[in-house]
């Protein structure tokens, strides 16, 4: 392959990223839930607006068979309302470093696998 083009890609790829990302504000929190209180607490995903703001910096979009595959499930998560591609919506980020908005009849997951150091000290 042409290596400007292989670079072009890798461009374009980030460059993405960076506008699907660019596109989340106006974060804020309702409210901690768990499927499973005996065994997944607030201090499990005690994350502030902040953190959950550097969660969503640094996550990637994934679909549903990544989310399944290669991320660990959490019966517990945050959630609160954004600001996604000018739209307002709902989102969850679970203890497991993954997550979801929501927007009327579209839904996005988010996974982070560098995101380690957000959840440190919450438990």
């Amino acid at each position: 392959m042409n290596p400007w083009l292989c670079s072009f890609s890798v461009w374009l790829l980030l460059a993405g990223c960076a506008a699907a990302h660019s596109d989340i504000d106006d974060i804020s929190i309702s409210g901690f839930h768990s499927e499973e209180p005996e065994r997944c607490r607030p201090s499990d995903v005690a994350l502030d607006e902040q953190k959950v703001v550097s969660f969503f910096k640094r996550a990637v979009p994934i679909d549903g068979r990544t989310l399944h595959d290669e991320y660990d499930w959490a019966p517990c998560y945050l959630e609160g309302t954004l600001s996604y591609q000018g739209k307002s919506c709902m989102w969850r980020v679970r203890a497991g470093a993954t997550a979801q908005i929501s927007c009327a009849a579209t839904e996005q997951y988010f996974g982070c696998k560098d995101c380690a150091d957000l959840f440190e000290g919450t438990k």
